[in-house]
């Protein structure tokens, strides 16, 4: 607008001294003919100036005229223009404004999102690798727990199968009578009877027990027992030995017509045999510095061992005078657990020490793993925390950018064109 009206200025600047010009160039005209011939055909010339004068008046009147319509259209065409181009850059404003706020939300949305699944993935990663260590711990802890249990109760049905076979075996022993004749043959059924029953109990472990074992006895001497059970020091081992007096007590049951003095003095020859093996065993079984001060005598029968108990009381009393501990094979098993669990209860004490530096060192872990527990919880609520935090900013902004598209760019106001009309060419005029 300033640019049209400076243009307009130099227009009328150029006609006006246009029109100056031509009034000299007339004056000089007429004054040269005035001056040549002052009286002839004055007042012609005037008329001629006049007219002339009043031509270049109209023609420049009109070409101002003119030039004042060319310049109103240029103008009202200058400003429709600008007016257009106003309202077309304000509208790519506003778009440009709406785009690049949308694309800063989606950015800042994408940002957000991208990190909170980041941290919700750390945190998934944190809490399954501890689930994993602690599943993975107790899983151990069942398993060991476990095998334990199922060892027990593979040993307690090895015994239960062993006292069945034990029973089976007693019902068939009374008749046994052609194979027990033989003295020999009835110590070889003991010492049998012997092993198995330490084998049901202890297994294969010759750190507990061993069969046929032979010690000195003093500095020459060596006897050997059918079987021994090493105690813990300063005890040392417990013999064993199998005897079995089957022919007096194999008379008294299988003779119906027995008559009492008869039966009197099977039980006293019953007696002195018990009783001689009852001396036998401890003369060669217990020796000090080598054994304990008592040893077992083994008869495979639990009817002997009932015959003795219910009527051979003063054997029972001799064989607890001479440290003697007469057992059958229904009393040697819980005798023989006993001792089994003397020996595990002495390793156990012996190693108490380290068990319980292992529990220490335990604690210490389980203590450290507590602390180390407290502090992810607490990091977890702080974690929690910021993200209410962030989650109440973003729903902040999300309602900011929601007022910020409502908002509307372009003013609903009509522009008024300027055009040309009478007042103008009045002005003009």
């Amino acid at each position: 607008m300033l640019f049209l009206l400076i243009d307009l200025q130099d227009v009328l600047g150029v006609l006006g001294i246009i029109l100056s010009i031509i009034i000299i160039v007339l004056l000089t005209l007429f004054l040269q003919k005035k001056n040549s011939n002052p009286n002839e055909g004055l007042s012609e010339v005037e008329d001629s100036i006049i007219d002339r004068v009043g031509d270049v008046e109209k023609s420049l009147t009109k070409s101002i005229y003119e030039s004042m319509i060319k310049f109103n259209s240029e103008v009202n065409e200058q400003l429709r223009k600008q007016t257009d181009l106003s309202n077309d850059n304000i509208t790519e404003f506003r778009l440009n404004v709406n785009k690049e706020l949308v694309n800063f939300q989606s950015k800042i949305n994408k940002d957000l999102s991208q990190d909170f699944r980041s941290l919700n993935e750390n945190i998934e990663k944190r809490m399954s690798s501890i689930n994993e260590k602690v599943e993975e711990r107790l899983t151990k802890g069942f398993i060991d727990t476990k095998e334990t249990f199922v060892e027990i109760e593979k040993r307690f049905a090895v015994i239960v199968h062993a006292q069945e076979k034990i029973q089976n075996l007693s019902k068939d022993i009374l008749g046994l009578q052609n194979i027990l004749s033989n003295n020999q043959a009835r110590g070889a059924f003991g010492e049998y009877q012997l092993n198995q029953l330490l084998f049901s109990v202890f297994g294969e472990n010759n750190k507990l027990y061993q069969t046929q074992y032979t010690f000195k006895k003093g500095a020459k001497e060596t006897v050997r027992a059918d079987a021994v059970v090493f105690m813990p020091q300063p005890h040392g081992m417990i013999a064993i030995d199998s005897k079995f007096p089957y022919s007096a007590y194999a008379e008294l049951f299988d003779n119906k017509d027995l008559t009492k003095e008869r039966e009197l003095e099977l039980i006293r020859n019953f007696k002195a045999e018990v009783k001689k093996h009852i001396t036998d065993v401890s003369k060669k079984y217990i020796v000090a510095g080598e054994t304990t001060d008592y040893a077992l005598m083994f008869v495979p029968s639990d009817g002997i061992l009932a015959l003795l108990h219910s009527k051979a009381s003063t054997v029972v009393e001799y064989a607890r005078d001479k440290n003697i501990t007469i057992v059958s094979p229904t009393t040697i098993v819980p005798l023989l657990t006993s001792f089994q669990t003397i020996v595990i209860d002495y390793e156990r004490s012996k190693h108490m020490k380290e068990i319980i530096d292992q529990l220490k060192k335990l604690k210490s872990n389980f203590r450290i793993f507590g602390e180390d527990w407290n502090k992810l919880n607490r990091t977890i609520d702080t974690l929690r925390k910021d993200r209410d935090k962030v989650n109440t900013r973003v729903e902040k902004l999300t309602d900011k950018f929601n007022d910020i598209d409502n908002v509307s760019f372009i003013e609903n106001q009509s522009k008024k064109v300027i055009s040309p009309n009478e007042n103008d060419k009045e002005n003009i005029e």
